[in-house]
């Protein structure tokens, strides 16, 4: 029993991490930047994310609000003028800081005339769009139309094993196949 509840959390583990590598496909397609609430054991600031991973934040920031930008530079700009806005020393603690830096952000894209999208709603038309992929793949599977994608698979296979490389198994090499179509598709919707 247990050794069957490590197999569904390890599985577990594995989808939600392809299902975040697809999200993170989605925004990256259509060129989004994130601007942050954060929260760590100093206080409430506001920083600017190109990735949406949190990868500019320190390991003991949290993240407590975000919102989208279709552009880096915008980002920047909310994030400096919202920034300007926040009382200094502002304590984590306050329960208020966090809905104040929340608002802050609000008002300086609405003064900088800058569209923000919410996290939910990003998140929303991206489970749309991978589940239209996903639904297309599941599609073509059960036509038996899958041949070039397994073709794709085997050249794949053989010049990373000729190059003396890792070979990814085909679920792995496949969830980057679906990552590279949810990109292409939110890069098309970006410029329509």
């Amino acid at each position: 029993m247990n050794a069957t509840k490590t197999r569904q959390s390890t599985a577990a583990r594995r989808e939600a991490k392809s299902r975040a590598a697809l999200v993170a496909a989605y925004r990256e397609g259509l060129g989004l930047t994130a601007v942050a609430v954060v929260r760590n054991s100093v206080g409430v600031r506001i920083a600017v994310d190109k990735n949406g991973d949190d990868d500019l934040l320190a390991a003991a920031d949290l993240v407590q609000a975000r919102w989208w930008c279709r552009r880096a530079a915008d980002a920047e700009r909310v994030a400096a003028a919202a920034t300007a806005r926040l009382r200094p020393h502002e304590s984590c603690d306050a329960p208020d800081s966090i809905l104040s830096a929340g608002e802050a952000i609000a008002a300086a894209a609405k003064r900088l005339n800058v569209a923000l999208h919410a996290d939910d709603d990003v998140l929303l038309e991206a489970t749309e769009i991978i589940a239209r992929v996903d639904q297309e793949l599941a599609t073509l599977q059960r036509a038996g139309e899958l041949k070039s994608i397994n073709r794709a698979y085997r050249t794949y296979r053989t010049e990373a094993s000729a190059r003396g490389e890792r070979v990814a198994p085909y679920a792995e090499w496949l969830n980057k196949y679906k990552a590279n179509l949810v990109c292409q598709l939110a890069a098309t919707l970006r410029f329509s």
